[in-house]
């Protein structure tokens, strides 16, 4: 699904649930929702946050959406932000990943950098934890492996975005709380 029809799926959903959205100002307004920093083509994300902005009580939030949002689609939490919390972009501050190459070869050295810190390698997949991910898409890790011709092109590996949010060093996840 692409990035950008993600706000009408989530603007359509919360009207069949009878929920209003709050309008954003100006010649063109549309439903006030902002995202996690966007992903390219072809890369999956199994959580991500959505920031929607509602005009009246949101009572059953949760059910509401879930039985009106598209297949595949869920949402499993729901949390009423303070009027003063931050933007998405800025509370976006770690993202998790998990990456695997399609051929025979160790990536680990492309995905060395000051903004990884924390790294695996499970089963094939290289998993890890990058900070700041609007100010270091997953592209920035990939280009090089494309230039290098280590890779033919992004349908010579699997990424997917386990999550998006803060860092928990107790746990060492990420998550959104």
């Amino acid at each position: 699904m692409p990035h950008i029809a993600l706000a009408q799926i989530f603007s359509r959903t919360a009207s069949r649930a009878g929920l209003k959205l709050i309008m954003t100002q100006g010649f063109s307004p549309r439903a006030k929702i902002s995202f996690a920093p966007e992903l390219p083509a072809g890369v999956v994300a199994l959580a991500e946050i959505v920031e929607m902005f509602f005009d009246d009580d949101c009572e059953n939030l949760i059910q509401r959406m879930n039985e009106n949002i598209p297949e595949g689609f869920s949402i499993s939490r729901a949390i009423e932000t303070p009027e003063d919390a931050p933007s998405l972009g800025k509370f976006c501050t770690y993202a998790e990943y998990l990456v695997r190459i399609k051929k025979d070869l160790d990536i680990q050295e492309y995905f060395n950098s000051p903004a990884i810190i924390k790294s695996k390698v499970d089963d094939n997949w290289f998993n890890f934890i990058i900070k700041a991910p609007a100010q270091n898409p997953i592209g920035s890790f990939v280009r090089p492996m494309i230039k290098e011709n280590l890779i033919s092109g992004w349908q010579d590996i699997n990424i997917v975005r386990v999550a998006v949010g803060h860092y928990d060093e107790k746990l060492c996840t990420v998550n959104i709380s």
